[in-house]
């Protein structure tokens, strides 16, 4: 797939309060609602993409303090805006269909990892990617059903992932502050 250019319709679950995040925007960047979020090496919000340096954050999602966030080509817009001049809301956790990169999705990828291809695609083979951005596992393949609900269909070529809240190893070094320590006295 390539990159969105409009807004689109992931959630397949309700969306709590609680699992958004506001996340300041790279310079120059433009975030669709329902597109995949990563954060660059600077930590600032990005659309996803399979590149070097950059951690997937969750799904973009419409603001509900704007009310034109629902408009169906929603999107950030921080093009000509420094880094940190916007925010964008981001679902950290949840359950969302995305487009299955370069594979036909089959019964076995069950609770298989996939990885960023791009804004709108997962991969669940590693050789589908260069820099294997974790951001999820499929939960959920085309022609089945959820009894709470049935519904919510997806396509042929998609899958629904489940995500939340991606860890990953901050590595010392990354910035000046000193490590902190702490003593602990053992009791006779």
């Amino acid at each position: 797939m390539t990159a969105l250019t409009v807004a689109r319709s992931t959630v397949t679950m309700r969306v709590r309060s609680g699992d958004l995040l506001r996340i300041p925007m790279a310079a120059d960047a433009i975030i669709f609602v329902g597109g995949l979020v990563n954060v660059d090496s600077d930590g600032y919000a990005v659309p996803a993409s399979d590149t070097a340096g950059h951690k997937f954050a969750g799904l973009a999602m419409a603001d509900p303090q704007d009310p034109t966030a629902t408009h169906p080509n929603s999107k950030y817009d921080n093009y000509g805006g420094d880094a940190g001049a916007k925010e964008v809301i981001v679902l950290y956790k949840g359950r969302v269909r995305f487009y299955l990169a370069d594979r036909t999705p089959l019964q076995n990828m069950l609770f298989a990892k996939v990885y960023i291809a791009d804004d709108q695609t997962v991969a669940v083979c590693r050789e589908d990617v260069t820099n294997d951005i974790w951001c999820g596992q499929i939960m959920r393949l085309p022609g089945t059903t959820l009894a709470a609900h049935p519904e919510t269909d997806i396509g042929s070529n998609e899958v629904e992932i489940e995500f939340g809240g991606t860890p990953y190893e901050w590595l010392l070094g990354t910035t000046t502050a000193a490590p902190t320590t702490t003593t602990t006295t053992a009791q006779a």
